[in-house]
Formats: C-alpha cells, structure tokens, sequence
C-alpha cells in the first residue's frame, strides 16, 4: 500500500467519524412538540378601552413562515417540521371553542424543534383569523408618519395626543392621501405576529402578536381636533385597523397547558417532549464466494 492510499484512507475515516458524531448529536440533542391555539373573544367588554397605537411584530431575517412552502423547507435542515393534524393533542379544546359562542378560534397549529438557546431559536411567523381587504389599512402607517416627524415639528399634549401647527398638519394630510392613491392590493391577517421557544436552564416562550380589528370611530375625549382632521383625511375611503398585542416573555413547563391573554385575545400552548425515534440498520448478509480451481 502506497502513501497517497493511506492517507485517503485516513481522511475517509476521519469524515465518516465525524460524520456519527454528528449524527450522534442529532438524535442525542432535546426535541420538543410545540401545539398552539390562539382564539379571540367575542363578546368584548361594553366599557370602550382606548388603545394605545402600536405597531405590528417586525419579521425577523430568520424564520419559520408557516405558511410559506420554501420556508418550511428551509427551517427542515435546522430541525424544524410541520406536524400533521393527525397528532395534535389539543383538538378537544379547539372543537370547544370552535362551538363556543363566547370565543372564536383563530388558528390550531403545531410544530416540531429542537431545544436551543433562545438567541439561536428560529422564531415562528403565524397567521390567522380573517383577511382584511383594501377597504381597511392598519394603524403601523400613522405611526411610521409620527415617528418620522421631526421633533421640532410636533409636541406631546400628554401621554397619548400629539399637537402640530397649521403647515405641518397639511403635509401629513397630504402624504397620507398620496400613500392612499398608490396603495396596492394588500392582504390583513385578522392575527399575525411571532412566537419563539427557547431552552436555557428552563423552556421559554417569547410572542409578539398582534390581533387587528376596526376603529370604527374617533374617541372624542382622547383626541384633540389635529388628530381628528389628519385620521378623517387619512379615513375618507378605508378603516383603520387598531393592533391589539400580546408581547409577553412566559416560563414553560413541558407536558403543562399555559394560558397567555390579552382583554381582546388569548393563547394556549403546550411543549411536549419528543423522542426521536430509534433506527436500527441491519446488519449486511455475509456471502461465502467460492472459485473453480
């Protein structure tokens, strides 16, 4: 046996060495079954709140979109799969919502992933409820407008109000009316927004969602005539969908069902442990070759 051989035969042992470990990693490393169902309420509470604008959960670069084929495929090579309807262990409780005439539900998914740092868990983008058409436009573009707004050029009332002089109230008008004649098809979930689940010591759940509903009127009392004329220009031919969040940070405890809420909207969600399963390789038949002398 020459030394070029030997040392390509070295090298194969060393790649397919590494490549066990690897394997050994993978099957070793925590994996865990994520169930969510996220459903709103209906009959809302008679005494009006006022909202505070708030905009909507920002995507991340990378991500699990639930409803993108190519996403899904991609988040496959980092451990993350879709899990069939079939083994959902929450299907009671949505049929029991779904009969309920107090809530309606929103979205029933899952997901399987593995147990990692929260820094390098990919967040899951989630959708649901109704599509809002181009009738409607969300709240994020009044906000994007007063935060671009020069600060010279505006000046709080109190802790919910702004006030602008004459010249500065027109250049929003007319910008937001601009933004309305070039406005494309556009499609408003009902529900959007992120849930990530991370494992340090403990399992952690982070979610960013937003529920979209209507503004069907301005509150008098806290809204002052500028904001009035500027959201009655911008309002002529849509309505404004108000974000109502549920940003929280929760501990899990795996195999438990946790309840998360907002006044508008709620989210139940269970971890479960999942053992991947054991493959066993059969071992190659030995054949005896004879030869005729």
């Amino acid at each position: 046996m020459n030394r070029q051989t030997l040392t390509l035969l070295v090298l194969a042992a060393l790649v397919s060495g590494a490549g066990l470990v690897q394997s050994q990693a993978s099957v070793d490393a925590p994996r865990y079954d994520v169930e969510v169902v996220i459903f709103k309420n209906v009959q809302v509470p008679k005494s009006r709140e006022f909202v505070l604008p708030v905009s909507s959960p920002v995507k991340d670069k990378k991500m699990l979109v639930l409803s993108s084929a190519s996403s899904i495929k991609a988040a496959k090579k980092l451990g993350y799969e879709i899990i069939p309807g079939k083994q959902y262990r929450l299907t009671d409780v949505a049929k029991k919502l779904v009969d309920s005439s107090r809530y309606e539900l929103l979205l029933h998914t899952a997901w399987r992933q593995p147990g990692v740092d929260q820094k390098q868990a990919l967040p899951v983008w989630i959708r649901g409820g109704r599509i809002y058409g181009n009738e409607y436009t969300s709240i994020d573009s009044q906000i994007e407008f007063l935060e671009s707004m020069p600060k010279a050029d505006r000046k709080k009332a109190d802790g919910t109000a702004y006030e602008f002089d004459e010249q500065t109230l027109e250049t929003i008008e007319l910008q937001l009316l601009e933004q309305q004649s070039s406005q494309r098809p556009q499609r408003l979930y009902e529900l959007e927004g992120k849930i990530r689940i991370g494992l340090s010591r403990y399992l952690h759940a982070y979610t960013d969602l937003v529920l979209r509903r209507p503004r069907l009127s301005i509150d008098p009392e806290t809204t002052n005539s500028a904001q009035q004329r500027t959201l009655a220009a911008y309002s002529a031919d849509t309505l404004i969908l108000n974000n109502h969040s549920l940003k929280e940070r929760r501990r899990m405890r795996s195999k438990n069902l946790h309840y998360l809420d907002s006044p508008e909207f709620a989210l139940l969600i269970l971890i479960t442990p999942y053992k991947v399963p054991e493959v066993f390789e059969e071992a190659p038949l030995e054949t005896e070759v004879t030869t005729d002398e």
